[in-house]
């Protein structure tokens, strides 16, 4: 049975020749086919220490057994840390040992090289190896295999083998810390820290009022009621919790700029995620692009998890380009939901998907990420061109959504995305009193 990428015990193994062997064995087979042709037995003594050197090299084989692991010191770290690690690797008897680490994604090799290697000198295992790494991009990352290659001193052949493969590391976005939260349109009647229009029983104060039969003795103002001779009670909202889904453009390319534009954008949506779970709201994602990624609207500290899950999935796709990942189950989302789009506009079907749930009836607000600092400088006409024609592009997905009654803020790179949140915020709270008001939504 072929070994597999699940068994590391029975993995590939080969010899090869040391690139001195042909050249000696040519040397050698060379010297005497002239010898045998020109008749002079002298030259086949050339070419004879050549095949006694290739003959004592093939005697000696490389080890017969090959092991090794690799050790991390955390499981998980954020973007931007640094990673300690082992190499771990045994032979039998004397060898000369080449050991990499190959296969990585997601993470920049700091120490020992640029390159995870070493070439150890003649010695016996086993020897640990110390490396570090940096955690370069978020995402659910494979640091790869552990190939090791050994030969025995004066040997003209080695043993190459992939011994273990290596651990896997979780590499969380850098949060971003958000005061306010975006208030959803329809709160549910279950505890949580948005208000309701109607009243009831809660902890935010609305009016006093003289007591109607009905009322709790609990809601009962004694103080008020002493001052008024009359019984009065006090109203108050309820606080409720709503339900929000982050429609996430997971559209990029192999470009480093564009797999740092989705980053910043599952920031800005986990930032969105993170403050609305801590008030108890439901909280789904919905990620579209090379990568599909659907989880329906949940709460509590496990959804917290598992919304982390599928951001970590979106980020694993941007760094292995054979990865895909569709939604299997079936995309609902709720009528109540308020949708959030997180989006640098880059894709061309993101803004009809959004204009798609305002035209369902649900409260929709989008978030544009700016990254025109990520855009290369025009040095030519034609970069100057190739850089208005995609600022223009923007404009235009930015004004068809304003068109169709999806207010828009920016997240720019030095503000973040506490401006964005308040400005949104009062884009919808204005156009919620206009609502009640009787006036036309714009």
């Amino acid at each position: 049975m072929a070994p597999t990428l699940e068994d590391p015990g029975r993995m590939r193994w080969a010899r090869r020749p040391d690139p001195k062997l042909p050249a000696y064995l040519v040397a050698g087979f060379g010297a005497l086919v002239v010898a045998i042709g020109s008749g002079r037995p002298e030259i086949a003594a050339l070419g004879a220490p050549f095949l006694v050197l290739a003959a004592v090299g093939l005697t000696r084989r490389g080890p017969d057994r090959l092991s090794g692991h690799v050790d991390m010191s955390v499981s998980s770290a954020v973007e931007g840390d640094l990673l300690d690690g082992e190499v771990t690797v045994d032979w039998d008897g004397t060898a000369e040992v080449d050991v990499i680490l190959a296969g990585w994604r997601g993470v920049v090799p700091v120490s020992p090289t640029e390159v995870v290697g070493w070439s150890l000198p003649p010695g016996r295992g086993p020897v640990t190896l110390p490396f570090s790494l940096q955690a370069r991009s978020w995402g659910v990352h494979s640091l790869g295999a552990l190939w090791v290659r050994a030969k025995r001193p004066g040997g003209y052949t080695s043993k190459e083998q992939k011994v273990n493969l290596a651990p896997t590391i979780r590499v969380f976005p850098t949060p971003l810390r958000l005061a306010r939260m975006l208030k959803p349109a329809e709160p549910r009647t279950v505890a949580g820290m948005h208000l309701a229009r109607v009243r009831g029983s809660g902890t935010d104060f609305v009016e006093m009022r003289p007591y109607q039969p009905g009322d709790r003795f609990r809601d009962i103002s004694w103080s008020t009621s002493a001052r008024m001779v009359e019984p009065w009670v006090r109203v108050n909202h309820p606080e409720r919790t709503g339900t929000v889904v982050i429609l996430l453009d997971a559209v990029f390319s192999d470009e480093k700029r564009s797999k740092e534009a989705l980053a910043r954008a599952a920031r800005a949506a986990w930032a969105v995620a993170s403050v609305h779970l801590r008030a108890q709201d439901r909280v789904g994602l919905l990620a579209r692009g090379r990568t599909v990624a659907w989880l329906p609207p949940r709460g509590g500290r496990r959804a917290r998890w598992m919304l982390l899950e599928k951001l970590l999935g979106v980020g694993r796709a941007a760094e292995d380009l054979l990865h895909r990942k569709r939604a299997r189950s079936r995309i609902h989302v709720p009528a109540d939901a308020l949708v959030v789009g997180v989006s640098t506009l880059r894709s061309q079907v993101f803004a009809p998907d959004l204009l798609h749930y305002r035209r369902a009836g649900h409260t929709t607000v989008a978030m544009v990420v700016d990254i025109s600092d990520l855009l290369p400088a025009g040095k030519d006409p034609a970069g100057t061109a190739a850089r208005r024609i995609w600022l223009a592009q923007r404009e235009v997905e930015h004004e068809s959504l304003e068109r169709g009654g999806v207010p828009t803020s920016v997240i720019t790179a030095d503000g973040g995305a506490g401006p964005a949140i308040l400005a949104l915020r009062r884009r919808l709270d204005a156009s919620r009193k206009a609502i009640v008001g009787g006036v036309a939504e714009p």
